[in-house]
């Protein structure tokens, strides 16, 4: 894993934010959308994370002998990540099914759009749910930047 700073953490998630806006005003694909989205939210995230451990450099925890915060900062885990910021009542992240019958969680949504894999055609609201939440957060965590 390469080591990111609050700084970067910052950096990434404005421009790939940036990006996603720009996406959806072009009604852009879908699947790259969706995943610029998710990985601007991981970044504003994990710098509000480091934010509210008063930690600059994540190579304190990442060294440490911490190893909740050390599996929370290394976590894909949106909803984990959330729940650590105190929020998981206000931002609910449903589960998907892909077509090939496999459950999706928070953590996996960076794969199902990184690789275009479909979902199940019911689950088509749930996906569009699960982004506008996101968008819920990325404008949350714009907030606290």
């Amino acid at each position: 894993m390469l080591t990111a700073d609050k700084r970067d953490y910052r950096r990434g998630y404005k421009k790939h934010y940036e990006t996603y806006k720009r996406m959806r005003e072009n009604n852009s694909d879908v699947n790259s959308r969706r995943l610029l989205l998710i990985y601007s939210v991981e970044c504003g995230l994990k710098w509000m994370l480091l934010d509210k451990w008063r930690e600059v450099d994540p190579r304190k925890i990442l060294d440490g002998a911490d190893e909740i915060r050390k599996d929370i900062l290394t976590s894909h885990n949106l909803q984990k990540l959330i729940k650590e910021l105190g929020q998981q009542g206000n931002f609910k992240l449903p589960q998907l099914i892909t077509i090939h019958k496999e459950q999706v969680s928070a953590e996996m949504y960076h794969q199902l759009y990184r690789y275009c894999i479909p979902t199940q055609i019911k689950e088509d609201h749930k996906e569009d749910k699960i982004e506008e939440t996101l968008e819920s957060v990325a404008e949350w965590i714009e907030e606290g930047m």
